[in-house]
């Protein structure tokens, strides 16, 4: 009977352990997975649509009227290889610290850091070149990010996107 019992906890120790392994590492694989990060760049006046819908994907919505081509773009913001690299490091690493307990934290974290939804219109010029962009959703996804410590700078929050304003006539 003892032989029995110790059988039994030992089987119940090994399930135990996969239960936990097979839990364990669950946010750093959320975190490898979370979307890449889009380069906006293509939304810059001049730049062909091919080369929009190649880095943006298909358009949710196209309407051609009077030979004017107009895309709206809805897309999830996502990040560089690198930090989704470090993300899942320091997730694998606060797990074999805290012996996965640090799932009950970067599971919820993981979620709720899943990119940011971006929506955009991009208007083309008569030969299907960015003529002007206006955003719905997510303006602050689309500013650059140059660092942990870098200042933003505060004028022209637009700068980087097309403008469909008419710069003011001289004289």
């Amino acid at each position: 009977m003892p032989r029995l019992l110790n059988l039994s906890l030992a089987l119940l120790y090994l399930l135990c352990a996969a239960a936990s392994a097979s839990v364990s590492g669950c946010a750093a694989i959320k975190a490898s997975r979370q979307p890449d990060k889009k380069d906006v760049a293509v939304l810059h006046q001049g730049v062909p649509r091919t080369h929009v819908i190649a880095e943006l994907g298909k358009p949710e919505w196209t309407r051609e009227r009077d030979g004017v081509i107009t895309d709206v773009f809805s897309f999830r913001q996502g990040y560089s290889k690198g930090i989704k690299a470090s993300r899942a490091l320091a997730h694998g690493a606060a797990d074999v610290v805290t012996g996965g307990l640090w799932e009950v934290v970067g599971i919820p974290a993981e979620t709720l850091a899943d990119g940011t939804q971006v929506q955009v219109v991009v208007t083309y010029d008569d030969v299907e070149n960015v003529k002007a962009v206006q955003v719905i959703k997510g303006q602050k996804a689309l500013e650059e990010r140059r660092g942990l410590f870098a200042r933003r700078q505060k004028s022209k929050p637009q700068a980087t996107l097309a403008s469909s304003r008419r710069k003011p006539q001289d004289g």
